[in-house]
């Protein structure tokens, strides 16, 4: 047998050994456009939200503030005591300025604080 008919019998026998499969996309890029597409992407802002809150804020400031709820664009945020309320009111814009980088900027358009 020459070596080009073994080459041959081989591509035929085996006709995508040589090639690597065609990469999948990442999971992480295929979930947002599908959660949109589902009219969700306002549960996945939430989610990643809620797990990446530490991240967002500080470790400071995520033991005495935690989100609650994401509705129409509104980020509650329940404080363990009021006056922690009058200390967190000025840095509001600073936590719309870090969800945004996180997020993006149509995920939350204002910050509320409540007493919880």
């Amino acid at each position: 047998m020459t070596p080009s008919l073994r080459s041959q019998v081989v591509r035929e026998w085996q006709p995508f050994a040589a090639e690597p499969p065609p990469a999948a996309p990442a999971l992480a890029q295929i979930v947002p456009g599908v959660m949109k597409r589902l009219g969700l992407h306002q549960r996945l802002w939430e989610s990643q939200l809620f797990t990446r809150w530490t991240e967002m804020v500080g470790e400071f400031n995520a033991r005495i503030c935690q989100p609650t709820s994401l509705r129409k664009g509104r980020l509650t945020i329940t404080v363990s005591h009021p006056a922690y309320i009058l200390e967190l009111r000025p840095h509001k814009a600073l936590f719309l300025q870090k969800i945004h980088q996180h997020l993006g900027s149509n995920s939350v358009r204002d910050i509320i604080f409540r007493v919880g």
